[in-house]
């Protein structure tokens, strides 16, 4: 098909504020571009109503081609409110091409996945978990909310939190989080056993930090937790430097109790 730039910006640019618009350049001599369209098309039939395929034949529109940057055909690139937000060049097989699609066009559950976190931010947890409960329901395998999930529900009900925590480290963007909260759930588990610990003059401390923690008293198990490694760094394998590091990880950066004490924890270690 034809364009003229003004008929491109109303197809493709201003339909992309209602809903992401996949433009494929393309040309009728290109063979990869033969094979990659047909793969589109039925991508976009299997997903209609999340986005709509534009095709853009660049031999009659190399104008637009060109205003596009496009170098190389198949190019392929995905319009979100009026501008390009990712592309890709070169016919891929239809297994990469729905994971390049699932990374860059957020699907219903992932956009109540940001709004349940935009919540948790506001302090509206009830809200939030009331959310991310129903895409887990319905998508037992959303690693966003699972993890957003596991954190809001961690002091209530470890055990199934950590089973969230197990589905969400399969994102390779939650490893490094889940491995930090997966600590906490351990910590929990080893207040109820405390004749595992090994007999120390530390060891009250760290079970004071322990039981503060269950409470979330943050403050207290991040106090006691810092004696411990000003005592006995090496009690336990280093028990209460990890947990430190597990509370200050859950807690991000910018929260009070992080704050007021990361500082004393750096100098204890030292």
């Amino acid at each position: 098909m034809s364009y003229d730039i003004i008929d491109f910006k109303k197809e493709a640019i201003e339909e992309s504020y209602r809903q992401p618009v996949l433009v494929d350049f393309w040309a009728p001599w290109c063979g990869p571009c033969r094979f990659l369209g047909p793969i589109l098309e039925k991508l976009a039939e299997k997903n209609e109503g999340k986005w709509v395929l534009k095709k853009l034949n660049v031999d009659e529109n190399q104008d637009i081609a060109a205003a596009y940057n496009v170098v190389g055909i198949p190019a392929v690139k995905l319009f979100r409110n009026g501008v390009p937000v990712a592309e890709f060049t070169g016919a891929l097989p239809e297994f990469q091409v729905e994971k390049w699609l699932k990374d860059n066009i957020p699907s219903e559950n992932d956009e109540k996945a940001e709004q349940a976190v935009r919540l948790i931010e506001e302090g509206a947890t009830d809200k939030a978990m009331k959310i991310l409960s129903g895409i887990i329901e319905e998508e037992p395998d959303h690693s966003k909310a699972a993890f957003h999930l596991g954190k809001l529900i961690l002091f209530d009900d470890p055990e199934k939190a950590e089973k969230l925590f197990k589905t969400a480290e399969k994102d390779p963007a939650f490893i490094d989080q889940t491995g930090y909260i997966k600590k906490i759930v351990s910590l929990l588990e080893m207040r109820a056993h405390p004749e595992k610990l090994a007999e120390h003059p530390v060891k009250s401390v760290l079970l004071e930090g322990l039981e503060a923690l269950s409470r979330k008293d943050f403050a207290q198990a991040v106090d006691r937790f810092i004696q411990v490694v000003m005592r006995n760094k090496s009690y336990e394998n280093e028990l209460a430097r990890e947990a430190a590091v597990a509370v200050f990880n859950y807690l991000g950066p910018a929260h009070e109790v992080s704050k007021n004490y990361r500082r004393r924890f750096d100098m204890a270690l030292y």
